[in-house]
């Protein structure tokens, strides 16, 4: 693909900005998660896993997308063959599989939350571990899978991925209905009750996220499925659709720091007092004079 100069910078400045924003917001939450033992519950070791695979998503994904313009705008030149760069391709679209993944999973979790709470708040930290273990093996599965049966010219690799998305979207929206089904016609927690007061909160900020995540992510799948019916379009304007919508997908990557911030009393609370450290550090000591 050649484009126009001016085309080129536009397409560069846009990535290069979503690039650096994903890795910020996440990498920041990252050292949060880190620096607070409160933020680091059980509750929320599915919510560290997201936030690593969204950081990975623009380290790698927003990355290679840049990539492939700096190569199709002729601005390096590197003589990648075509397996090689096809498999780059295929490996850029493994943290959003990762994400989405663990968005089903986390909507499994606030289900469990929500109608099991005593035996949820029994559950050991192993069986966390293992669902993020599951989280990040089943899409590299799919991963492997669909690498394989493209190279292989089969032809089903759009049943393969549209199947497993389809599958972790049924997951959420049946775990998320059941809950909003459950806090409306359900009998509500005592008031004394603080835990399941917590845990409520947390369902619902959990909810806000993954539902603007999916309204961002959805764009982009529905044009996979129906991609094959767009002959009539022109090269430029599919490729203009395409990566709009692929903009639109890795930026459910960026919005869950900025909802968990919004939201979280404690999320908020340790960032700014991470700034405040920053900034008291920063200040310059006056030296005494004798």
């Amino acid at each position: 693909m050649v484009f126009s100069s001016s085309e080129c910078i536009i397409w560069l400045t846009v990535f290069t900005t979503e690039f650096v924003a994903i890795v910020t917001v996440n990498l920041l939450a990252i050292i949060l998660f880190i620096k607070n033992r409160n933020l680091r519950t059980r509750s929320m070791y599915l919510v560290i896993s997201l936030t690593v695979a969204d950081m990975l998503v623009g380290v790698l994904s927003v990355g290679y997308v840049q990539f492939d313009f700096l190569q199709g705008c002729r601005l390096i030149k590197l003589n990648l063959s075509r397996e090689v760069d096809f498999s780059l391709s295929r490996f850029s679209f493994f943290f959003p599989f990762v994400s989405l993944t663990n968005i089903a999973v986390i909507s499994l979790e606030r289900f469990h939350a929500t109608f099991r709470p005593f035996r949820h708040r029994l559950i050991k930290s192993w069986v966390y571990l293992v669902a993020i273990t599951a989280v990040w093996v089943f899409p590299l599965i799919v991963s492997v899978i669909w690498w394989v049966e493209v190279l292989s010219l089969i032809g089903y690799h759009l049943y393969i991925i549209g199947s497993y998305c389809l599958l972790c979207l049924i997951v959420t929206f049946v775990s998320y209905t059941s809950i909003l089904f459950k806090f409306r016609f359900g009998a509500h927690p005592q008031r004394h009750c603080a835990s399941l007061l917590r845990q409520r909160k947390l369902t619902v900020t959990l909810f806000i996220t993954t539902l603007v995540s999916l309204l961002l992510w959805l764009p982009c799948n529905i044009y996979i499925l129906v991609a094959w019916s767009l002959n009539s379009l022109s090269f430029k304007e599919l490729f203009d659709l395409e990566y709009s919508l692929r903009f639109l997908f890795y930026a459910n990557s960026l919005v869950n720091p900025i909802l968990y911030t919004i939201r979280m009393p404690d999320f908020k609370k340790a960032l700014l007092s991470l700034f405040r450290r920053h900034q008291r550090e920063n200040v310059a000591i006056p030296l005494n004079h004798y």
